[in-house]
């Protein structure tokens, strides 16, 4: 049997939801686990991210979803002009 199925790319918004989600994980994460050890060092932070990022970027999600349901929203920011000299 052959599973003919595929995925539908993302559109603009998915994804930017999706970075939105993912950049809120990693700030809970972040925390938690300088938290939790201190003396660790970026190596060993960048490497436990990359085993917890599916899991947090589902708690991120989450907390984007509650902050929309409570009639908030996050817009992402003009870019910047910068000013000639």
């Amino acid at each position: 049997m052959t599973d003919d199925t595929t995925k539908t790319p993302l559109t603009e918004e998915q994804k930017q939801r999706r970075r939105v989600g993912r950049s809120i994980g990693l700030a809970f994460f972040t925390a938690n686990y300088k938290a939790d050890n201190p003396q660790a060092s970026k190596e060993d932070r960048k490497a436990a991210w990359k085993a917890a990022r599916k899991a947090q970027t589902r708690i991120g999600m989450r907390a984007l979803r509650q902050i929309e349901l409570a009639g908030l929203a996050i817009v992402p920011a003009a870019p910047r002009v910068e000013a000639a000299e």
